[in-house]
């Protein structure tokens, strides 16, 4: 686990350095598309749940293009989350779903445009509708993975035949090992992007999210992006953007209005260069009343299970293949791989159309098991 600093640390830090920028007239020059996409998004994060949508809000979307698109992982393929029958949702109200991001893998054409940029963020956010008492407003919890490492990534794997037997090397006496070289910046795994309270940043995080009634918005935002260089040249050499919330930054149950500031700091740090995938909060249910219950159309529903997330432009290159992929430990797998090979490298086969994926699971529960396992220990 990495270490952090408390959530009010990075928030100072951000704010004093966004006042530099301001200043001193380093921010990045003001981008139309980005500024209206943030605006559209709180717009639609804080949107009343009786007023539902009916018609689509692609525009608002840096790139449509890239809009997000959830695919649910079953033992016999992929599915659009269409597909999930309303019967295997929760019959309960209330419900808590713990989200646990897994693997980022850019597609070949996304990998170079993060390679470009020198830099990656990925964003989780997810919102409620109804707060959990009526004195209190809707919350929000939010994950940010952040990282600009070096050119050039080596990584090594162990080298076998199409049989999938050791290839030996003759000088050791044991299998060979092969290092690739990947240009551009490699993304770490998400498996310690968390949501943690930020009024005690020493609590172990549990990724949990509170759903009252079933119902809730998600979003998912991925984009290239780099160091402000003038900002960086002001700064003292101790100071390195890899060091600010980078590689994770988390925090749960805080005001919208905080997560919307939160968010045009980050923007007057970070230069914004491309959209890999971007969305608006889409409403997800996870209940059967929820579901019967007058909702947004874009809505989708959410059972237990692995997930990932594409850009809808990609999402052509899987069709014809979703009955023979898997989701094995958040990679994408192909049902004939070896399971001979971990899934790190089963996840390299040909058979895998090229798409960028993030992988998430999620765990579906009612509120009243979560507060007895948690009054248990669990």
């Amino acid at each position: 686990m990495f270490s952090r600093r408390s959530f009010f640390q990075d928030v100072a830090l951000l704010s004093a350095l966004a006042r530099i920028a301001e200043q001193e007239g380093f921010a990045q020059a003001k981008d139309d598309k980005v500024s209206n996409f943030w605006d559209a998004y709180f717009d639609e994060a804080e949107r009343d749940p009786n007023q539902i949508s009916r018609g689509s809000n692609d525009g608002d979307l840096m790139d449509p293009t890239k809009k997000v698109q959830l695919i649910h992982a079953t033992d016999s393929g992929l599915i659009y989350p269409d597909g999930i029958d309303a019967k295997q949702l929760l019959a309960e109200s209330d419900v808590v779903v713990t989200v646990n991001p897994s693997h980022f893998r850019p597609a070949p054409d996304d990998h170079k445009a993060i390679s470009r940029s020198k830099g990656c963020q990925i964003r989780v956010d997810c919102v409620q509708t109804t707060p959990i008492m009526n004195l209190l407003a809707p919350m929000a919890w939010a994950g940010l993975a952040a990282w600009s490492l070096s050119k050039a990534t080596e990584s090594a794997s162990k080298v076998s035949d199409l049989n999938t037997n050791p290839v030996i090397d003759p000088r050791t006496g044991k299998q060979k090992i092969a290092i690739k070289t990947t240009n551009g910046p490699s993304p770490p795994e998400l498996k310690d992007l968390d949501f943690r309270d930020p009024n005690a940043p020493n609590a172990p995080p549990h990724n949990q999210v509170i759903l009252m009634g079933g119902s809730g918005r998600m979003a998912l935002n991925v984009r290239g992006v780099s160091q402000n260089q003038r900002l960086q040249s002001v700064l003292d050499k101790s100071v390195q953007y890899s060091s600010l919330i980078a590689p994770f930054f988390g925090f749960a149950a805080l005001a919208i209005p905080a997560l919307r500031a939160f968010t045009t700091l980050l923007g007057a740090v970070f230069n914004h260069e491309s959209v890999i995938m971007n969305s608006l909060p889409q409403q997800i249910l996870a209940t059967q009343d929820a579901s019967k219950n007058p909702h947004d159309t874009s809505a989708v529903r959410i059972v237990s299970g692995d997930y990932i997330a594409i850009p809808t432009s990609q999402a052509g290159n899987l069709k014809g293949t979703m009955d023979q992929l898997r989701i094995v430990n958040g990679w994408l797998v192909h049902q004939d791989g070896s399971k001979d090979l971990p899934p790190e490298q089963r996840a390299q086969d040909p058979r895998i159309p090229p798409v960028t994926y993030m992988s998430v699971s999620l765990n579906v529960q009612s509120l009243a098991t979560a507060q007895s396992n948690k009054a248990k220990g669990g």
